[in-house]
């Protein structure tokens, strides 16, 4: 009995305020969604129909604003339709967005336009956040190659250098047994031409064997430092391509076009909000801001310069393609002013 004199209490509070719609349709919603709760199931349409002549489309949409407006000061001079415009705006946007746009004083028309505005504004700042995301990414994996690169290269560097100084003592030692080797044998085949002369048949088999294992001992030092040679060319080959690799790779970073980041670094933006957290009120917080912004715009061109001093006596080539890139980072900058 209670529930029925309760929906009878709301349903009259309904029409009352059904009368005034542009005013009270947050309370129309409220007391929607209580006759919905306490209605049995399948009774709220014909409820709607008989009771209050309201389309399900209607109420839900009721509801629905009643739902959202809950936890922020609604626009309570705003119309149903323009109150379910401004649910395409998230909640916790809305506020700002009222503030920012006339919306009393617009028409449903204008209002809509706003919003989709808004949207493919927001879209676009979206996909340029996304694609200097991108920028960055490939320009930080670019780094991250250059650094490998780097280290492969050193490690080839002193390889070579192993290479080469093995080379120079095997090449020393071996040039020294091999000239005592070529004595030697001219002085066995001196010694092979007197036996063959006597007839000593064993005295030259033995000499024929000692010239050859001298022989076959130059070839085979000869062969090793061939090797050895081919190693240190290999390796000479192999640091020309990681040095070209690297001065590609140090091209591509240096010459790709500068990427204008709309997100600023995590850490200015909570010293921000420090800031404004302790401003007054009524303060100007652009001037604030803008007091951090060029603040961490300086500390980071001081930081450019520094690295450029250092690229200047390193590599000039480099230097100057730096140079052209900062430059043309300075003009986009200006036209954007």
């Amino acid at each position: 009995m209670n529930e029925i004199q309760n929906t009878d209490t709301l349903t009259a509070e309904i029409l009352i305020l059904k009368q005034q719609t542009a005013h009270n349709i947050m309370e129309i919603g409220k007391r929607l969604i209580s006759v919905k709760e306490s209605l049995p199931h399948g009774e709220w349409g014909k409820y709607l129909k008989e009771k209050v002549d309201f389309s399900q489309v209607t109420a839900n949409k009721f509801m629905k604003i009643s739902e959202e407006y809950s936890n922020l000061k609604a626009p309570l001079d705003l119309g149903s339709e323009k109150l379910w415009l401004l649910l395409e705006v998230p909640s916790e946007e809305r506020g700002e967005f009222v503030q920012v746009n006339d919306v009393e004083a617009m028409s449903t028309r204008d209002l809509h336009k706003a919003i989709k505005e808004r949207d493919e504004a927001r879209k676009h700042s979206d996909e340029k956040a996304v694609e200097a995301k991108n920028n960055l990414d490939e320009k930080f994996k670019v780094e991250d190659q250059l650094r490998i690169t780097d280290e492969v290269l050193r490690a080839a560097q002193k390889t070579n250098k192993g290479l080469e100084d093995r080379l120079g003592r095997e090449e020393k030692k071996s040039e020294e047994k091999i000239c005592n080797l070529q004595k030697s044998i001219a002085e066995a085949k001196e010694e092979l031409t007197k036996a063959q002369a006597s007839g000593s048949h064993d005295e030259e088999e033995k000499l024929l064997d000692l010239i050859g294992e001298k022989a076959d001992e130059v070839v085979r030092l000869q062969t090793s430092l061939q090797e050895s040679q081919n190693d240190l060319d290999s390796s000479a080959k192999k640091i020309d391509e990681l040095e070209a690799q690297l001065e590609s790779k140090h091209i591509d970073v240096i010459t790709a076009e500068p990427v204008i980041i709309e997100k600023i670094p995590e850490a200015i933006e909570k010293e921000l909000e420090e800031l404004r957290s302790r401003s007054l009120q009524g303060a100007n917080t652009s001037v604030t801001e803008f007091k951090v912004y060029f603040k961490y715009l300086s500390e980071t061109f001081d930081k450019e310069l520094k690295l450029m001093a250092q690229l200047k006596e390193s590599n000039p080539a480099i230097y100057e393609k730096c140079k052209s890139n900062i430059l043309r980072l300075i003009n986009i900058m200006s036209e954007r002013l």
